[in-house]
């Protein structure tokens, strides 16, 4: 049996999921062209086909809203819908080798697929062996990831970025290191997706799972401003660096980061057994995280690398160290 904790993640899930397909096929039957405008790509010759592809899309809606009323029942729902979010992908690499889309239509693959196969697939998976096994790696997943992703921004993502200060110079670093580039936002967004996995897996050592659900919704809020900056840097640079690239700052550095701030807060003070040095060093990473997010918001390019480089330091053992102790002490063990 999935535990009570556990369900309220899964009911948030796939009511995200169930909301995002009925604005997605909405917004498709409604306006079959505005998706081809907005990745600057000729429209088809008959938009109505596209209108129906969101009819299709926006039924699924209903299907996850109905998983996400009967948990019990949502298993094949979700089978077919994780099914269907790894086709998605696999047709817009074809679709990209054969030249039909550019390679900046990435976002629409990060939002309609990409963002769901891990909560899908942990469902699935939720009372194996395997399932088990990933709750038990979370925090020591998310050191990692989060670790490469630090390690990435200073070795291969450092000459896109603010550090530099010419938008030429940018330009010409991302255009020469295309592949690099794009395989070290990849590790960021991974990064971002263990996080708030992290997040939703502390909850369950809180007092109270339903303030452990509002800390994954917020994060889960910040997850999606991270994953849209990062497609953008993906898909979009350097052609749009001088309007996108702070744009994705601002989404990344600054909404991103202070919303997982405000939910590792939240969790922070609903867990009594966060205590002593670890509380006092939770502390000093939320410091850092809020001072990203003002330095992101004025500008200034020496604090974000300062803030940067204290959160990415802090967070990384941290995460492991208090997941140590969590897992060690077993407390409310059954649950996670």
């Amino acid at each position: 049996m999935i535990s009570n904790y556990r369900a309220k993640l899964y009911r948030l899930i796939f009511s995200l999921a169930a909301i995002y397909n009925f604005a997605f096929g909405l917004w498709a039957c409604l306006r079959p062209q505005s998706f081809f405008d907005s990745v600057e790509i000729a429209p088809p010759n008959y938009p109505a086909l596209w209108s129906c592809l969101g009819m299709v899309i926006g039924l699924y809606g209903v299907l996850y809203a109905y998983a996400a009323f009967r948990i019990d029942r949502a298993a094949p729902i979700i089978s077919v819908g994780l099914a269907g979010k790894i086709l998605g992908p696999i047709g817009w690499v074809m679709a990209i080798n054969s030249g039909e889309w550019p390679f900046r239509t990435f976002t629409l693959i990060v939002f309609n697929d990409l963002i769901w196969w891990l909560p899908f697939g942990l469902f699935l998976l939720d009372e194996t062996h395997p399932g088990r096994w990933l709750r038990r790696i979370t925090p020591w997943a998310c050191a990692v990831i989060n670790a490469v992703a630090a390690l990435a921004l200073l070795f291969a993502l450092r000459g896109g970025t603010e550090a530099i200060s010419s938008f030429a110079e940018r330009a010409t670093y991302i255009a020469e290191h295309t592949t690099l580039w794009r395989a070290g936002w990849a590790v960021w967004m991974a990064a971002a997706v263990s996080l708030v996995g992290f997040y939703a897996w502390w909850g369950a050592w809180t007092a109270s799972t339903s303030w452990a659900v509002v800390a994954t919704a917020v994060a889960l809020l910040g997850l999606a401003c991270d994953l849209l900056a990062e497609s953008f840097f993906i898909g979009w640079l350097p052609a749009r660096i001088e309007t996108l690239a702070p744009l994705g700052s601002l989404l990344t550095g600054g909404a991103a980061n202070g919303l997982y701030t405000i939910a590792g807060i939240i969790l922070t003070l609903g867990t009594r057994s966060l205590c002593g040095l670890l509380r006092i060093w939770a502390w000093a990473i939320w410091v850092s995280g809020f001072a990203l997010t003002v330095c992101t918001v004025i500008g200034s390019t020496t604090g974000m690398a300062i803030s940067t480089a204290a959160l990415m330091l802090l967070l990384c053992p941290w995460i492991a160290a208090f997941g140590w102790k969590l897992q060690r002490d077993d407390h409310k063990g059954t649950a996670v």
